[in-house]
């Protein structure tokens, strides 16, 4: 689904200062040269992104706005790049998002929304968004973002009790990691997990489980792995199981979309 390709963008990573390490997983500065198309797999990072120059299309519908923020979904999304469409992601942490914004997470799980409309200060956002163009290089981009999410932070440490949560979830993505399981771990109700995980993630426990599962998967994948070896190695009970959830997730079986998008 690329009208370039990738080895055609232009891609800067950053790793977040310390005062940002448990919110932010990392920043991406990536630009593209020409019309660009992509497809993206269901995630449980939060984003915020800051585009600033160009555009870019949501699911060939959603000019996506100059600060956006997009929340763990379930779903595919594609996007078309506009030529030369720059764009700044600070990739959230899955309990980090919940630390800059004021509503709980799951309000805005699955959508992509103006900055400006969850933490209001548009003529803020327009002056980064002005900053961030004239900027000299992107370890400044970097630098103008960080100053910015840290302005706005709630709070400088995600909740403890969902942190164990995501980490005791991301110790294996097997069947085996039941939620009734982390509740005993964590030391709340399950109803009482489940409702705090989806405030503070954005989605339910076992969305969770089976979103990562699904990522994992893709990215052995892209190894050259074979599709039994991923799906045993992903922590599916077996390649139908896996195939399954994978085309429930997608649309389409694991070897049509991989084919489609290599």
């Amino acid at each position: 689904m690329q009208a370039t390709p990738v080895s055609q963008l232009r891609i800067y990573q950053e790793a977040p200062s310390p005062a940002l390490s448990r919110i932010i997983k990392r920043f991406l500065v990536i630009e593209f040269p020409s019309l660009h198309r992509d497809v993206h797999l269901p995630e449980t990072n939060a984003v915020a992104a800051f585009s600033f120059r160009g555009a870019c299309q949501i699911d060939g519908t959603q000019l996506a706005p100059a600060a956006a923020f997009t929340g763990p979904r379930d779903f595919l999304r594609t996007h078309e790049h506009r030529q030369s469409h720059a764009v700044l992601l600070a990739i959230f942490a899955p309990v980090g998002a919940h630390t800059f914004l004021r509503l709980p997470l799951d309000a805005v799980a699955g959508s992509t929304v103006s900055l400006a409309e969850l933490i209001g200060r548009p003529d803020e956002l327009h002056r980064l968004n002005e900053r961030l163009n004239t900027a000299e290089t992107h370890r400044q981009r970097v630098a103008l973002v960080e100053q910015f999410l840290l302005a706005k932070m709630r709070s400088s440490t995600p909740d403890p009790l969902m942190s164990a949560a995501v980490d005791w979830l991301e110790r294996g993505t097997t069947d085996a990691k039941r939620i009734d399981h982390l509740a005993r771990y964590i030391g709340l109700s399950q109803s009482a997990l489940e409702r705090r995980f989806k405030r503070i993630i954005g989605v339910s426990p076992k969305q969770f489980v089976s979103l990562a599962r699904l990522r994992w998967a893709a990215q052995l994948q892209a190894t050259g792995a074979d599709l039994t070896t991923v799906a045993h190695t992903s922590g599916y009970f077996d390649q139908s199981h896996f195939i399954k959830e994978f085309r429930r997730a997608t649309g389409s079986a694991p070897s049509a979309f991989f084919r489609r998008t290599d």
